[in-house]
């Protein structure tokens, strides 16, 4: 059933949409959209060839990305590019978006639609804009530490679980530990061997990592970890896993 506010809705985007077939005024937000798939966009032609096309997509007039005003498309990329492989016109809406931050967010609710935006998503968004996402991603490249762990090294233990999550999709995410690099470094040695651990687990265990920081000794802390690697994959409980760690791993006395 149709609720009167989605039929208003409906019929506003209606009345925005225009049609044309100039395919070159069009752009995508490299770096930003996601990277397109052939079988999606075969997956779209055969829709379009059976139902038609039942929804326009969705772009935005900026200038504010390089100075020249640009319309890009921020959702339906692969329906753009099945209309064009049939020679089709393509429908289309303009919304406004008033900065990066903004425009980020708008194609993060348009997309989650579809398939939810990952914190790694967000990164690499913001990444074309923000020095210190672009940091983090590079850092997520040369060690594959899931983002929401390596904003809590980067900030050194100041952001928790939810508040990096929302730190991260905000846009305000800044890197304060100078120590930032070296850390993930050495870290990156104990995530290579937790491995499938429980993912808390090893949430914990980076806390714990960060806590000793500057105090431990890595190649026997490595040791420990060698010593006592199952019964910390096989761990479950959070808070037995950080005594268990800090004492075991780290030798750490408080």
């Amino acid at each position: 059933m149709i609720m009167k506010n989605e039929l208003k809705d409906a019929l506003a985007l209606l009345k925005k949409m225009k049609f044309t077939k100039n395919y070159n005024q069009f752009h995508l937000l490299d770096g930003i959209n996601r990277i397109p798939c052939p079988n999606h966009i075969q997956k779209m032609v055969t829709s379009i060839r059976a139902m038609g096309v039942i929804r326009p997509i969705i772009c935005v007039k900026i200038k504010f990305l390089d100075g020249t005003f640009k319309l890009y498309i921020i959702d339906g990329q692969h329906l753009f590019k099945g209309l064009v492989a049939e020679d089709l016109e393509i429908p289309y809406v303009v919304i406004e978006s008033d900065d990066k931050i903004d425009l980020v967010n708008k194609m993060a609710m348009l997309n989650n639609s579809s398939k939810s935006w990952t914190l790694l998503n967000y990164v690499n968004a913001f990444k074309m804009y923000i020095p210190d996402y672009n940091t983090l991603f590079e850092l997520r490249d040369s060690y594959n530490i899931e983002p929401l762990m390596l904003a809590a090294i980067c900030t050194k233990g100041t952001s928790s679980v939810v508040t990096g999550s929302q730190l991260l999709k905000s846009g305000n995410f800044k890197i304060t530990n100078t120590e930032a690099q070296q850390m993930a470094k050495a870290f990156n040695d104990f995530f290579l061997k937790i491995g499938r651990a429980d993912r808390w687990v090893k949430h914990q265990f980076l806390q714990v990592f960060m806590r000793a920081w500057g105090t431990y000794d890595h190649a026997k802390s490595l040791a420990n970890l060698d010593k006592h690697i199952k019964t910390i994959k096989a761990m479950s409980d959070t808070e037995a896993a950080e005594a268990f760690i800090s004492k075991n791993i780290f030798k750490l006395t408080k």
